[in-house]
């Protein structure tokens, strides 16, 4: 910056931002200095970096001795710069080393130490060529870097693939700079190591995307896609074979489909001989476990892995490590891929991850193009099928004119289509429809939705009216909307059944209300009368009771009797007669405030008899509430009433969920039913007892069916004579937005 003073320390900040990779034009750019003072600062960092690796005379006084020609002040300076220099070295995250000239480590700061996994003081003097001596490969290129320097000094940068400590291998980026000795010349070499391994990996990974997503736009079949993408998998990885595998359900077991593989006749040798195999399913082997898992399966060495059954003669053909992974659609799997290495190669997390989106991307196009057949076989079985079917095939194009109509449309209906070729629906008028109905119709079309049944009157050359009901869905080719396709059915003479059938239903809705008010009408007309009989019965019994004989008083008695069980027993048909039509709408409410009801309703009967009454946490229901409580009602009282003499009723209302519907029971330990009663005690006036054995008109257990049938569920009883009975029904779910 102009007017700016820089510091040894702030030069030798600037100059390493260069050993970190950044370019000298966007250094300069950014601090505003001139490539020339940039790349003085450079040559003095390296030369104080050099220095301390000089052989110097010690001074007299044991510390370092001024160079010939040195000021004390530029010699303080520079020492400083050094310093500020090597600190910042030491610290920084990246690895940084130094070479002498003859190739030899002179140091490295504690990030090198940290990458490459080895003591750096154990290492200084030795050579690139000991570093690397698993890998002479990268040794090589190192060297040869070094040497290109030795002859141009000056900087270079290179890409080179490095193992490291833990057996991997990583991308770098070396960034090397020469330095000259007191003497000016070349005494050395600066490096600094840049890990981009994931950004190689990230490239690789869309290198692979495209290459596969290419080939598979390009490719019909998967049989013609795979071997072009294990090709692209293999080399861009350098992996040496592929094959895919798939189920046969045909032959009950895993197969080979298809491969690739590099020039090699070993290699081709045993490719033939995975084709010919087949593998029932199951947990053990190589295929069969990531076919019967869904996970990728890594193997270190093939030789000597025991559950990989062509383990052997993949060692023969000089492979060394696998691995594969599954093809997916969802949690669906439909094959495996696998590969081969001729090294030996540690499980790589980046890989298989990389392995499992190609196989994610490999199962959508299987499904795309097994959807897409199937759809050319269905097209071809529909037309087959509505030549042969009584309804007939039509089509429209995109402005809506009809374009084709199958043979069968005259055969049904007896019309001519030919005038309507050409023309929409609305340009011909239809009895039944009006035009706000032609306009929501047109409206649904424009919007390009499937109709249904979308029913025309439309006029025959006979004068008689013919019904047609047309479905519909839209046709798009890619995003581009073509028209309509569908199928029309006459049904005329389902529209007469139905004109036939309605005038039956209003007939039988007329009969039905008079037969109610007929129903309300006598059993009102008929309390009348009785209430009177029993009303003088009574006055006459107050009034001349002392001038009556005890058979006069009895017979009496008999009267009001007979009135009163008369009057309930009329109440109670009316009570069954409502069940249908007075009914409430059935609506989501809570058992247990129903049950709560009934127990308050019975109270009395409750402590008279001592009864115990327990129940179940019961669920919300769908139901008709004041009947759901007359039903529990109606079944407690009656475990009550049928109670044995000399035991107190105990009762317990249940509940279980019986998956689509609750299952509710009411249990008691009364006097029990006979078998062949079970079903006819839930008919009217149906008694098994006498009226002086236990009182009633017969009618409760009819009416608790009737309330069961109304609220769709079904009533049972099971019983053991002299052990009690359990009355069971059933009511179905609350679904969500059931009303």
């Amino acid at each position: 910056m102009p007017g700016r003073q820089w510091d040894a320390a702030s030069k030798a900040k600037v100059v390493l931002e260069g050993l970190k990779g950044r370019s000298e034009s966007a250094i300069c750019k950014r601090h505003r200095i001139r490539p020339a003072e940039y790349r003085r600062w450079r040559k003095q960092f390296l030369a104080n970096i050099a220095r301390p690796l000089e052989r110097r005379r010690p001074s007299p006084g044991g510390g370092s001795r001024l160079l010939p020609g040195m000021s004390k002040k530029v010699w303080e300076e520079s020492t400083k710069a050094m310093r500020v220099a090597q600190e910042l070295i030491e610290a920084l995250p990246i690895p940084v080393f130094f070479k002498a000239r003859d190739g030899k480590h002179l140091g490295a700061n504690r990030a090198w130490e940290a990458y490459f996994g080895v003591n750096r003081e154990a290492f200084i003097g030795r050579t690139v060529e000991e570093l690397f001596s698993h890998a002479p490969e990268v040794a090589a290129k190192h060297r040869a870097a070094d040497e290109d320097l030795w002859r141009n000094p000056g900087t270079r940068s290179y890409e080179a693939e490095v193992p490291i400590h833990d057996g991997s291998s990583r991308h770098t980026l070396n960034y090397k700079a020469t330095f000259t000795g007191a003497d000016g010349e070349v005494a050395g070499l600066i490096g600094a190591i840049i890990d981009i391994t994931e950004r190689k990996r990230a490239e690789q990974r869309q290198a692979i995307e495209h290459r596969v997503t290419r080939i598979l736009s390009e490719s019909g079949t998967v049989a013609a896609a795979m071997p072009g993408v294990l090709q692209a998998f293999c080399e861009t990885l350098g992996w040496a074979c592929g094959a895919r595998w798939s189920f046969d359900a045909r032959m009950g077991g895993f197969r080979c489909e298809e491969t690739w593989s590099k020039e090699d006749p070993a290699i081709a040798t045993f490719l033939a001989a995975s084709r010919e195999s087949t593998y029932q399913p199951g947990e053990a082997g190589f295929i069969r476990r990531v076919l019967g898992r869904g996970e990728p399966v890594w193997i270190v060495d093939v030789s000597a892995e025991e559950g990989f059954l062509r383990g052997r003669e993949a060692a023969r053909a000089g492979l060394r490590s696998a691995f594969a992974l599954p093809i997916h659609l969802g949690d669906q799997v439909l094959g495996a891929l696998e590969f081969f290495h001729r090294d030996m190669q540690q499980p790589d997390e980046w890989l298989l991850k990389t392995g499992v989106a190609i196989g994610l991307q490999i199962g959508h196009f299987m499904a795309r193009t097994q959807a897409e057949a199937e759809l050319r076989q269905s097209e071809a079985r529909f037309r087959s099928l509505t030549g042969l079917s009584s309804d007939w095939y039509w089509e429209q194009d995109e402005e809506f004119r009809l374009t084709f109509m199958s043979s069968r449309f005259v055969e049904r209906t007896g019309i001519d289509p030919a005038p309507y070729i050409g023309r929409t629906r609305w340009d011909e008028a239809a009895p039944n429809l009006t035009e706000s109905d032609w306009a929501r119709h047109k409206a649904q079309l424009e919007r390009h939705e499937p109709f249904f049944d979308f029913e025309m009157e439309r006029v025959g050359e006979d004068g008689n009216s013919v019904w047609l009901s047309v479905t519909g869905e839209p046709v798009f080719e890619g995003r581009k909307f073509r028209g309509y396709r569908g199928v029309g059915t006459d049904i005329t003479e389902r529209k007469r059944a139905q004109s036939v059938l309605r005038a039956a239903y209003d007939e039988l809705a007329r009969s039905n209300a008079e037969l109610q008010q007929f129903a309300y009408v006598a059993s009102h007309d008929l309390q009348e009368p009785l209430r009177m009989i029993g009303s003088y019965t009574q006055l006459l019994e107050r009034r001349y009771g002392d001038k009556l004989d005890s058979d006069a008083r009895e017979f009496m008695d008999f009267i009001v009797d007979g009135a009163t069980r008369m009057k309930q027993l009329i109440e109670d048909l009316l009570s069954y007669s409502r069940v249908g039509t007075r009914g409430k709408e059935l609506r989501v409410v809570q058992a247990q405030g129903a049950l709560e009801r009934a127990l308050i309703n019975l109270r009395a009967s409750i402590e008279a008899s001592s009864a115990t009454v327990t129940h179940d946490a019961l669920p919300e229901v769908n139901a008709d509430d004041t009947q759901l409580t007359q039903l529990l009602q109606n079944l407690i009282g009656n475990a009550i009433k049928f109670r044995k003499q000399d035991e107190a009723p105990r009762i317990h209302v249940g509940v279980q969920d019986a998956g689509d519907e609750w299952r509710f029971s009411v249990a008691d330990n009364g006097i029990g039913i006979e078998p062949q009663y079970f079903e006819r005690i839930f008919m009217v006036f149906q008694r098994l007892h006498t009226r002086d054995e236990y009182a009633g008109t017969g009618i409760g257990l009819a009416i608790c069916k009737k309330v069961v049938d109304r609220h769709h569920g079904r009533i049972w009883v099971e019983s053991v004579p002299g052990k009690g009975s359990t009355f069971v029904f059933t009511l179905p779910k609350t679904q969500k937005g059931e009303t």
